[in-house]
């Protein structure tokens, strides 16, 4: 066992000093790239022995125990505590670590005799066999290096626990979809907004729910400082938070990485922004206060013409026509789910906007006939990608321009399955350094797209399967839950 310590002690002291006896200014930006995705691979590997260690933790310091237990004995109230005075971490960190450890034990009953709540298996009848967790499965992933913990985390809390409405069968089959969708490069955040909006699917009634708990949780704190500042502090349920969002998006567009081809006016006012010498911060401040001088100096029987910020709800056709009116819709550019109620409600406000496709699935396709991709496109490309096809980022539609995979100039055509939403700088990155996307025929939608590095930055030029962030995803959940 000391052997185990030793090399523990051994690679510490190799790592520890790393960072100042190598010149980091030295390396090329190649050798630099590659010296950090090692060193995440080395915390991924710490963060793994982490959740081990507090699995046995846990074990070792069950309830049933008492103050036997492994905590307790040590003068800490649960493990959680321990853990923290361990790693010297923070109370959120230990947290982490500590959830971790408990999904483990409770999914390794082969390694863990069961806690005395632990459900038994009907089928075998010993007291020493429970039934495994719908998160087994992922969890031996987890442990054996395929799955990193912030990932293992985000899917495992963004699924929940099974229920008499959700059972664990359709929450592993969600989860392998799920890791199916994957990119090496997507953030944990985006795996759990995944795993939510799978569960959306599972549990339909839990949307509304949902809903009017966030609504709930809506509040604004205004005080003033010592210095006379006025303070404000907000959270805004998803649907406020959209409209909220997609406001200053749209003054600020030009300032914050908006599409660049714009005309007449709307290009002097976007000149104007960029040249403005105030942070962005601070213009965001501005803007805030002229919208609520222009809201309370407003007639109330008045009615705006002019355009004016909306919030747009992404619905398909299965979804709308259910039988029982509870469909799953999204928040465009915010992934969140909605209830037909909210959809309802929302069209009486702005309207609707129908998007007909053609027998084939193919939506408004123009052909040659048209140079650029229309509106009532953009509209259709929104919906389906949902902001920035390249890998990691998370640029919403609205600052995206369509890109033809196939040149227009080269004989490309202005075809929903011809274009791609890309954001100005990877736009920008694929025009100037090589780079292609390219779909593969025959193939599902949402599962055809592949982006071409250059040899430059990839000699074997590997295709990176693009996954779309829209209702294309998020059709792929609908097929999972059934």
């Amino acid at each position: 066992m000391e052997d185990i310590f030793d090399a523990i002690r051994a690679a510490t002291a190799r790592v520890s000093n790393m960072h100042a006896t190598t010149d980091l200014a030295a390396l090329t930006s190649d050798e630099l790239t590659e010296c950090m995705r090692l060193t995440a691979q080395l915390r991924h590997e710490v963060d793994r022995m982490l959740a081990c260690e507090s699995a046995e933790i846990n074990q070792r310091s069950r309830r049933e125990l008492g103050g036997a237990g492994l905590a307790k004995s040590e003068g800490y109230v649960n493990p959680q505590r321990l853990i923290a005075a361990l790693t010297g971490s923070t109370q959120s960190d230990a947290r982490k670590i500590d959830s971790l450890g408990k999904s483990l034990m409770h999914a390794s009953p082969a390694s863990f005799p069961p806690e005395a709540d632990a459900p038994l298996d009907p089928e075998v009848g010993d007291e020493r066999s429970v039934l495994r967790p719908w998160f087994a499965a992922i969890s031996d992933l987890m442990r054996s290096g395929a799955m990193s913990p912030d990932r293992f985390e985000s899917l495992r809390n963004g699924l929940g626990d099974s229920t008499d409405t959700v059972s664990p069968d359709a929450l592993a089959t969600s989860a392998e979809r799920i890791l199916d969708c994957l990119h090496p490069q997507d953030a944990p955040e985006l795996v759990y907004r995944d795993a939510q909006n799978a569960r959306a699917f599972l549990n339909r009634a839990g949307v509304v729910e949902q809903e009017k708990r966030l609504m709930a949780k809506q509040e604004a704190t205004v005080w003033t400082d010592r210095d006379g500042m006025v303070q404000l502090r907000a959270s805004f349920a998803p649907e406020d938070g959209a409209w909220f969002t997609n406001t200053l998006n749209l003054i600020l567009g030009p300032r914050i990485g908006g599409p660049r081809f714009v005309h007449g006016k709307a290009a002097a006012a976007a000149r104007t922004l960029e040249g403005d010498t105030r942070t962005t911060e601070q213009i965001r401040a501005s803007v805030l206060v002229d919208l609520l001088k222009a809201g309370a100096l407003t007639d109330q029987n008045a009615i705006l013409s002019q355009k004016r910020p909306s919030v747009q709800v992404v619905m398909t056709a299965n979804e709308l026509t259910r039988p029982d009116n509870d469909g799953v819709a999204f928040l465009e550019g915010t992934r969140i789910p909605v209830s037909t109620n909210t959809v309802a409600r929302l069209a009486c406000d702005t309207g609707i906007l129908p998007i007909v496709h053609k027998a084939d699935g193919s939506p408004l396709d123009l052909g040659r006939e048209v140079r650029l991709f229309t509106a009532k496109q953009r509209v259709v490309l929104a919906e389906l990608q949902g902001g920035c096809v390249a890998v990691g980022c998370a640029a919403p539609a609205a600052f995206c321009e369509v890109h033809h995979i196939d040149h227009w100039c080269e004989g490309g055509k202005s075809d929903i399955n011809d274009g791609v939403l890309l954001c100005r700088f990877h736009h920008m990155q694929l025009h100037n350094y090589g780079h292609r996307v390219v779909r593969v025929a025959g193939t599902r939608y949402e599962d055809a797209y592949r982006w071409i590095p250059p040899t430059s930055s990839d000699p074997q030029q590997t295709p990176i399967h693009l996954r779309f962030r829209g209702v294309a995803r998020q059709n792929a959940h609908a097929r999972a839950a059934g």
